[in-house]
């Protein structure tokens, strides 16, 4: 199971996770499903974008950590708020949500 998988389960099991929560709401933007969706996805891009570049030892992995751990608590905002700006500092292109 890749990391960014993993990453996944646990967010979906973890309380207010998407699991947690039930059935998702009518389709409101910013759902807790849909905010843990949108760090999953994030930290899955880092994840591929970041491979064989060496930038996943150092200090590039804290703000990843920071982000996931944001998530993982439920400040699903403030996490997504770094992945993002991690990728847009590296030159990469943030997908719209």
């Amino acid at each position: 199971m890749s990391r960014s998988h993993l990453l996944l389960c646990v967010l979906m099991l973890w309380p207010g996770g998407a699991l947690a929560q039930g059935p998702p709401a009518a389709a409101a933007p910013s759902t807790p499903a849909s905010l843990q969706a949108r760090c999953a996805q994030l930290v899955e891009l880092w994840d591929r974008y970041s491979v064989g570049k060496g930038e996943g030892g150092g200090s590039m992995d804290m703000p990843r950590k920071s982000a996931v751990a944001d998530c993982a608590a439920g400040r699903t905002e403030a996490g997504i708020r770094t992945l993002e700006d991690l990728l847009r500092r590296n030159g990469y292109t943030v997908p719209p949500p």
